[in-house]
């Protein structure tokens, strides 16, 4: 089983992050991380009553109204590129902070370019046949 993993974006503080879609259902600190909630719920919240995020959505790309917000503007799936960089950034975050990195990344994902597995030697996503 491939799981799906989303790239999400605060307009508001320009933070962005990559968050499983497991970690929506159960809580994730990546999203406090990003939005200061552990929970998909939560931010469904905030899409609707915090006015200060609802005007940087609607900015940032560039709506008509608050009428037009909805989850994708903040959440998607994510692209391959923007998985590496987001991992780069991670490995490279805890070198210069000396912590250990412990790769917490899925296995076996699906993205926006289609369905990946981890490859152990190269330490790298490669992408992968998938029977229908």
């Amino acid at each position: 089983m491939f799981e799906k993993l989303y790239l999400i974006y605060n307009p508001l503080t320009g933070t962005k992050d990559w968050v499983s879609e497991r970690e929506f259902k159960i809580g994730s600190l990546r999203l406090k991380k990003v939005f200061g909630v552990l929970y998909l719920y939560d931010l469904k919240f905030m899409l609707q009553f915090n006015p200060q995020f609802k005007n940087s959505i609607v900015k940032e790309n560039s709506l008509l109204n608050e009428e037009q917000i909805c989850l994708k503007h903040v959440c998607r799936l994510i692209t391959k590129d923007e998985l590496a960089e987001l991992l780069n950034n991670e490995a490279t975050d805890s070198i210069q902070s000396e912590q250990s990195y412990y790769e917490t990344h899925p296995s076996r994902i699906e993205i926006k370019d289609g369905f990946f597995m981890w490859n152990e030697e190269k330490g790298c996503y490669e992408e992968a046949v998938v029977n229908a």
